[in-house]
């Protein structure tokens, strides 16, 4: 296999500008063949990518935590039929818009309850504040995820649903409502429960919802492209040094290749 073109088009596109850097891996039958080093980290610092550099892993972060909870469905803690008003009461009145781009106020009754696999499969009727428009985005926006679990949660479920559950797909906050779930049934915040569960039997010590002081010295700057196609230093700020109120179950996780590759294997087994 020849694998020597593979950094062309990731340099092409730092040289423009366009990135700031990548570090890439190919696996193949439980062989790393090739590590790709790209770029910058921070491109201000001129520090270089590096194999162990850490990444914010933004949505990759949900198969990791979706294991999570499938390892209570593997004990028979939760099952993909349950409803989830069974440990989220908060949902017990939720309603559904008239019109999903319309006021809050004109809605309709649920034609059956959330289930734990229309959370895995984002048919839920929950949205994310950029996954929909009109009142319903604006009103994600404004939720309080600073705030801790459960005061997230209750404003969430004060929100009506976008589509009936199992109707459509919808990408949205279904995995943070799961975290919030599994959370429930083992009694311990989901940082400490993926940590237990995942991250420490497949080794994955560079991976977490917060890093070392050592570990920040090694993240990646986030960057965004502004107007211009520039890039720009995104507002999501360096990663926590201290578990944060709540664990960002569907985004929120810093990782490294290696560390992300562990858990590739376990799925691959």
């Amino acid at each position: 296999m020849n694998l020597d073109g593979n950094q062309a088009s990731i340099r092409e596109a730092c040289d423009a500008g366009l990135l700031a850097g990548a570090v890439t891996m190919v696996w193949q039958h439980g062989e790393v063949l090739q590590v790709n080093e790209v770029g910058y980290r921070d491109v201000d610092a001129k520090l270089p990518m590096q194999r162990d550099t850490l990444f914010r892993i933004a949505s990759m972060t949900k198969p990791v935590t979706v294991a999570a909870a499938m390892s209570l469905v593997d004990e028979g803690k939760l099952a993909l039929r349950d409803p989830i008003v069974r440990w989220l009461p908060e949902f017990a009145d939720v309603r559904v818009l008239d019109d999903p781009r319309g006021p809050l106020d004109q809605t309709h009754p649920v034609q059956r309850a959330i289930l734990v696999e229309d959370l895995l499969t984002h048919t839920s009727g929950l949205a994310y504040g950029f996954s929909v428009t009109g009142p319903i985005s604006r009103a994600y926006l404004r939720l309080p995820f600073a705030h801790g679990p459960d005061t997230w949660l209750a404003a969430l479920a004060e929100l009506p649903l976008v589509h009936q559950p199992g109707e459509r797909l919808t990408y949205s906050h279904a995995i943070d409502v799961l975290s919030v779930l599994v959370s429930r049934i083992e009694g311990k915040p989901f940082h400490q429960l993926l940590d237990e569960r995942i991250l420490q039997p497949l080794g994955m010590i560079d991976t977490g919802f917060f890093v070392s002081v050592e570990g920040r010295r090694r993240a990646a700057t986030m960057y965004r492209l502004d107007e211009n196609n520039r890039l720009q230093h995104d507002v999501m700020g360096q990663p926590r040094i201290a578990p944060p109120a709540f664990s960002n179950a569907g985004g929120g996780l810093w990782s490294t290749a290696d560390d992300y590759l562990r858990f590739i294997e376990m799925l691959w087994q």
